[in-house]
């Protein structure tokens, strides 16, 4: 006679599990929740990286310069009349004075103090008279030709440089910070 604990005729009892179910422990509401603390720091982990990887690929995204090459231009191919995508106008005289009417571009005082250290910019257009220089930047690089325009009065300034072909040259600029991707073009009419 079998006799355990006192109780006679006792018999082992079978597992009211199934397999499957011994398997996998069921879940305490702590477990659960240590579940979703995980979830939650990994997505803080994980969204710094993404909007990281979003900032450095609309950075890598943003328009540069116009098509073409750099160019080298002769004065007399730089004066006339030049205008960008929205009507700005600016007329380059043979003389080195010129005149502009809502142009687009980046400009600057060097009077004037900003983040940049001395010199302050006012950029998007711009309407006035004054005196304007070509500059060839061959000098150690494929050379260029740079057109800086100063303002009367004052010591507003901007600049310019070409590029594209003979047959159809432009001058360009960013405006403001190169990595905000603003592109001021100037078409040259004929």
């Amino acid at each position: 006679m079998n006799d355990v604990g006192g109780r006679s005729g006792w018999q082992p009892q079978p597992w009211p599990l199934d397999e499957r179910e011994w398997q996998k422990p069921p879940m305490s509401g702590s477990t659960k929740r240590g579940i979703g603390c995980g979830i939650g720091v990994l997505a803080m982990v994980l969204a710094p990286v993404a909007l990281v990887g979003m900032v450095l690929a609309g950075r890598a995204t943003a328009p540069g310069p116009p098509e073409g090459e750099p160019l080298v231009l002769a004065k007399e191919l730089v004066a006339g009349s030049w205008s960008d995508a929205a009507g700005g106008t600016l007329e380059l005289g043979a003389d080195g004075r010129f005149w502009a009417a809502a142009v687009c571009g980046d400009f600057s005082d060097p009077t004037a103090s900003g983040p940049g250290g001395s010199f302050s910019s006012r950029d998007l257009t711009w309407t006035g008279a004054g005196s304007w220089s070509v500059y060839d930047s061959s000098a150690g690089r494929k050379g260029v030709t740079e057109v800086t325009v100063r303002l009367d009065p004052g010591k507003t300034r901007g600049q310019y440089e070409a590029r594209g072909s003979a047959e159809a040259p432009v001058l360009w600029a960013y405006v403001g910070d190169p990595d905000d991707g603003r592109v001021c073009v100037l078409k040259k009419r004929h």
